[in-house]
């Protein structure tokens, strides 16, 4: 009998210690995610399905930053390439898009032969990779030389100029 009252009186400080070990104002989320609130709007605000998509998708991402937005949530952060990236989810957590930054040294080497192969007087500036559920992986290299800008779109071993602009040079 005193063996089932010392075992109940255990268990019932276990239950109540690791009921104040944990409080219910913290966020469940790794300690990774350093930037959880933006304009005092916190996780728990984010859907808990785009957060798990997102740490499913990155588990490599330096100092994630949340924040919602009118249409869903956005999450901007830093991959293990020290790209800048942003991933976008719907209002439902629903993953839509995402779209990392880098410069032509970290590009795909087909990517750049491509690019380079039809304009090989032109600086690499900028190249964006956009990730869409269910499209083909789509580059925006931005271009530039002496005298012109240029954007241009790659998907599928194809490129589509995007935009070109003029560059006004000082004195004309």
């Amino acid at each position: 009998m005193k063996n089932v009252i010392v075992t109940t009186i255990v268990a019932g400080l276990f239950t109540v210690a690791s009921a104040k070990a944990q409080p219910a104002s913290r966020p469940l989320v790794s300690d990774d995610m350093q930037s959880l609130h933006t304009n005092n709007r916190y996780i728990n605000k984010i859907h808990v399905k785009a957060v798990r998509d997102f740490l499913k998708r990155n588990k490599e991402a330096i100092h994630p930053e949340w924040m919602a937005v009118e249409t869903g949530f956005v999450v901007k952060y830093t991959d293990r390439n020290n790209s800048n990236c942003r991933t976008v989810y719907n209002s439902r957590g629903g993953f839509s898009y995402t779209i990392r930054q880098c410069y032509e040294n970290k590009m795909p080497r087909d990517v750049r032969a491509l690019v380079k192969s039809q304009y090989y007087d032109y600086t690499i500036t900028l190249v964006e990779e956009i990730e869409e559920w269910s499209k083909p992986l789509v580059y925006v290299v931005h271009l530039e030389d002496a005298t012109t800008l240029k954007n241009v779109r790659v998907v599928d071993r194809e490129i589509d100029v995007l935009e070109e602009y003029k560059k006004v040079l000082p004195g004309k």
